[in-house]
């Protein structure tokens, strides 16, 4: 029993080992198949890579050859190209070489003719030459004769006919230029009557003349015996720091039991300062105001009041007119005082107004800024404003006071030239003066009486004449009254004792004459001589 595992185990083994070289054999045997299938399958892909490689190469050979072929064509074509230029050009040159040869040829011929032109030109300048010295003897001979016949010589004959010449000339310029100048003041005529009539259609004016009566009449007689006894400060209160001056009347409305009182007169000054005084006086009177402190509080307060209202009235003109509110306040304050400030009975504030409304018409009638016309029909007569103050022609203070508050140049000049104070020959200038006068001349625009007109010239023709004993032959009153020119023997007056004589005359139509505004007074000496052949 013990034999018989051994006997089985022996067995076992020798199934186990047979087993085991059988399977050794099969997988050598297996193992040498694989190694020769992958032998062969590492030549076939081998063989494919050379192949792929052959072809790769092949390709990268043609790709890289096919630009270096295109290029070599494209340079055999350029080369051919070129060639055929260079043909060409070398057969311009061998015609432009051909045709230079004709024309140096040419040239060669044309200076061989220049040089025998030349000779012959020598050959006439010579002969010119001998021509013209025989000329100038021939000249010096006549010249000679001629002078001898003449009594004169050369240059005095050359001179009478020279003078002759431009006698004759001038002549005919004169006369060309007198007929143009007929032509020229026909013409002007003729459009200034058109535009003239056209303005005078256009314009429909409102013919009121207000004037402020400078008068107050005193409410009760024993209110003025009261303020206005000797010694009363009434009157120096009202009219302190004004060079206005106050004075009694007769009343016009007294009645039977002779209770009213008097009419106080103010004259003199400003008439805005007339204007403040008239205002407190009728209030002093209406409220019994007798305390120096409160009379001087009511002067101030219608002082205050007074430049509004003229500052008011400036501004008021230029919305009337149109024109931009652009002016100095101080010059609106001169307008608006014009509302205080009469001529001939002509309230001078809407006379401005006139006169500016009527120079903007004339100015679109002629073609020219109706602005500036207007500006200057405005501002032509502030002067009047301060003529009580200020010597001089009140167009001369209206164009200073207008320069003076930055009125422009053309404005100004036009102002001056109004009166003559400025010689300006522009179309506004002639617009204002006749604007002016036809402001002026238009029926009811001025209330003057004939008689007290004619008298007052008399009296200053009277007061002129009397100096006839100190060389006076003469005068002429110009502008109704406001401008004379004394005519004087230069014999007996001389150079410097003119201005004393015009002076003197001045100071007696102070004095013996009753005029409005201003009187200028020019002394002319002339010499004058006078031969009868």
């Amino acid at each position: 029993m013990g034999e018989t595992p051994l006997v089985l185990g022996s067995i076992f083994g020798l199934v186990c080992g047979a087993l085991g070289g059988w399977y050794g054999l099969r997988m050598a045997r297996r193992t040498a198949a694989l190694h020769q299938v992958t032998h062969d399958n590492a030549e076939g892909i081998l063989r494919s890579a050379e192949r792929r490689r052959r072809i790769v190469l092949e390709e990268a050979a043609r790709a890289a050859a096919e630009p270096f072929e295109d290029e070599r064509r494209r340079l055999e074509e350029k080369a051919a190209l070129a060639n055929a230029a260079s043909e060409d050009a070398e057969s311009d040159l061998s015609e432009r070489q051909s045709e230079l040869d004709l024309r140096q040829n040419a040239l060669v011929a044309t200076e061989q003719e220049l040089e025998t032109r030349r000779a012959e030109a020598e050959v006439r300048h010579s002969g010119v030459h001998t021509f013209r010295a025989q000329v100038e003897e021939v000249e010096k001979e006549f010249v000679a004769q001629l002078v001898g016949k003449l009594g004169v010589d050369r240059e005095e004959w050359e001179a009478g006919v020279r003078e002759q010449v431009l006698s004759a000339e001038k002549l005919g310029i004169s006369r060309w230029l007198m007929d143009q100048q007929e032509t020229l003041k026909a013409e002007a005529r003729r459009y200034a009557k058109d535009a003239l009539a056209n303005v005078y259609v256009r314009y429909n004016p409102t013919f009121v003349w207000p004037k402020v009566p400078f008068s107050v009449e005193v409410p009760s007689k024993a209110l003025a015996e009261k303020m206005l006894a000797e010694g009363a400060p009434l009157l120096a209160l009202v009219t302190e720091g004004t060079e206005t001056a106050v004075e009694a009347m007769s009343s016009s409305h007294a009645a039977a039991d002779d209770k009213t009182g008097p009419t106080l007169k103010i004259s003199g000054g400003a008439g805005v300062d007339k204007e403040v005084i008239r205002l407190s006086l009728e209030e002093i009177f209406t409220r019994n105001v007798q305390n120096p402190d409160k009379i001087r509080a009511v002067v101030a307060k219608h002082r205050k009041n007074t430049d509004k209202f003229i500052l008011k009235l400036g501004e008021e003109a230029l919305r009337i007119l149109g024109l931009p509110n652009d002016m100095n306040p101080e010059i609106l304050k001169l307008i608006g005082s014009l509302n205080y400030r009469t001529s001939h009975r002509q309230n001078q504030y809407f006379h401005s107004l006139e006169v500016a409304r009527l120079a903007g018409m004339l100015a679109d009638e002629v073609g020219v800024d109706s602005a500036l016309a207007k500006r200057s029909g405005l501002l032509h007569d502030i002067g009047k404003v301060l003529d009580w103050k200020i010597e001089g022609s009140h167009a001369v203070i209206s164009g200073d006071y207008a320069t003076r508050y930055g009125e422009r140049e053309d404005v100004v000049d036009t102002v001056l030239a109004h009166h003559d104070d400025k010689l300006v020959e522009t179309p506004h200038a002639f617009i204002l003066k006749a604007a002016d006068a036809m402001s002026g001349a238009r029926p009811g625009a001025r209330v003057d009486m004939e008689e007290g007109y004619q008298n007052r010239l008399a009296s200053i023709n009277d007061v002129v004449t009397s100096f006839s004993g100190r060389g006076v032959l003469g005068n002429v009153i110009m502008h109704a009254g406001r401008e004379i020119h004394v005519f004087v023997d230069n014999r007996r007056v001389k150079q410097d004792g003119m201005e004393k004589l015009a002076q003197e005359i001045c100071h007696k139509l102070q004095s013996d004459v009753q005029f409005p505004g201003q009187i200028r007074v020019t002394v002319v000496r002339r010499l004058e001589v006078s031969e009868v052949a």
